[in-house]
């Protein structure tokens, strides 16, 4: 599967939005003005649709997503999803999408007010509708013209409650539906991302094969090189490629031996705090003790040892964070991820070198950058960035740079003496004659 679009809006201060993914695309804009509202909306439309009925009822009244802007106050979620799967044959372009709208103080909204399906065999034909959600219908199969009755909840959605029928063609649709993963790496400070935690949650021990776990980086490369070699010696390429001098990469494991019979913990008894021992006993804890702890260990032709990755630059962490994060997402199939500030701690170089192999490695996968750097704009075509776009309305505005207009984006850069980059943050950051400037550079 891969996505080729993705539409959200009426999430905080996000005016809706649509997202043409190309492998790697930029979402930029001054400081404070709603990349991260944007990345956030994504990972909740996706959630929304993998929630169970009880867990949407409270996502549409989760206060911190609600709209509060003066322009957007009465504005509905909205999220849509275009994506192509050969798998799914004469179905394979699919369109899905939803909206809801949003509790409010008299009691009203909090419930799923549309939701739409459309496929098609080929770009070059229409999309064929399956869904009628304002009548509680649907259509089996795109043979068949008439609509069946279904009876759905306001917090319910109709492709969850048509997984369950057998006798439907549109049931693999369905389910590459119910596949659509996204995760948010959005973390930009390291330092306990590679060190060795022996504690986990229990839900996260229980889980089998690659774990898309960016708290702990080398677990998650260390199931990646037993679960995937393959995809994990692309990894070690890519290292090398950016760190000639790196000569060798080792994530290694290391047992943990607890006392059978004798897990000790305290508890206060008449306001003394006595030692309990528990027989293997491990009650309702959210979390217990690894079984194993994991290191990253870096050999280099400037070291007389390997060296714990732990105590590497910030700048070479937040590159194994990412390039782990990459592989990881792929060998897992999760189709996009978004990364907030790429650009911290990097070298504009080795930025330039990073974008070329993340352009280059990635498959069925893409990665939507938020950035606030003039640096990483000109290492990415114009055609995939999105420019906020200044208002004095308190709205985040996204539009594409339109691909007929990049040469005179190019042209005036030049003739003001700066980047592509610096002079899109210039138009972004000045007054209002600059703003409609910037807005001739952007699609409509």
């Amino acid at each position: 599967m891969r996505l080729k679009s993705i539409t959200v809006g009426g999430f905080k201060n996000l005016f809706r939005t649509k997202m043409l993914l190309d492998r790697v695309i930029a979402v930029v804009s001054p400081n404070n003005y709603g990349k991260s509202n944007l990345l956030e909306a994504i990972d909740f439309g996706t959630d929304f649709i993998s929630a169970s009925p009880k867990e949407r009822q409270l996502m549409m009244a989760w206060v911190r997503g609600i709209p509060i802007t003066n322009d957007l106050e009465n504005e509905d979620y909205v999220f849509e999803v275009e994506f192509h799967d050969q798998t799914l044959g004469e179905y394979q372009y699919v369109k899905y999408g939803y909206c809801f709208s949003w509790y409010k103080d008299n009691g009203s909204g909090q419930r799923i007010i549309d939701e739409w399906l459309e496929t098609r065999p080929s770009e070059s034909v229409r999309y064929t509708s399956f869904l009628k959600r304002a009548e509680g219908k649907y259509r089996k199969s795109k043979d068949t013209s008439a609509y069946r009755l279904i009876n759905v909840d306001d917090n319910q959605l109709i492709i969850e409650m048509l997984s369950a029928i057998q006798d439907i063609a549109i049931q693999p649709v369905l389910q590459s539906i119910r596949r659509i993963d996204y995760h948010v790496c959005a973390s930009l400070d390291l330092c306990d991302r590679f060190q060795a935690a022996p504690i986990e949650y229990v839900k996260q021990a229980e889980d089998g094969g690659v774990t898309f776990d960016d708290e702990d980086v080398p677990r998650a490369l260390y199931q990646l090189k037993q679960h995937n070699p393959e995809q994990f010696n692309l990894f070690e390429e890519a290292v090398y490629s950016l760190f000639p001098e790196i000569k060798a990469i080792s994530v290694q494991s290391y047992e943990l031996k607890i006392e059978e019979g004798h897990v000790e913990h305290f508890e206060y008894v008449d306001g003394k705090k006595v030692a309990i021992i528990d027989n293997n006993d491990e009650g309702n804890i959210p979390f217990r003790i690894r079984d194993e702890i994991y290191r990253l260990l870096i050999s280099s032709q400037y070291f007389n040892q390997p060296i714990n990755m732990s105590v590497m630059s910030t700048g070479t962490k937040r590159i194994f964070w990412l390039l782990a994060n990459v592989f990881i997402a792929t060998s897992k199939k999760i189709s996009c991820i978004g990364v907030e500030e790429l650009e911290t701690s990097i070298h504009p170089k080795l930025l330039k070198s990073l974008l070329e192999i993340l352009d280059e490695i990635l498959e069925d996968n893409s990665i939507i950058l938020s950035s606030h750097s003039p640096y990483l704009i000109q290492y990415i075509k114009p055609e995939r960035i999105y420019v906020g776009i200044p208002n004095d309305k308190g709205i985040a505005v996204f539009k594409r740079v339109k691909r007929s207009n990049i040469r005179n984006l190019v042209r005036a850069s030049h003739d003001n003496g700066m980047s592509v980059g610096e002079y899109l943050f210039e138009l972004m950051s000045s007054d209002q004659d600059d703003s409609e400037i910037l807005s001739f550079y952007l699609e409509d």
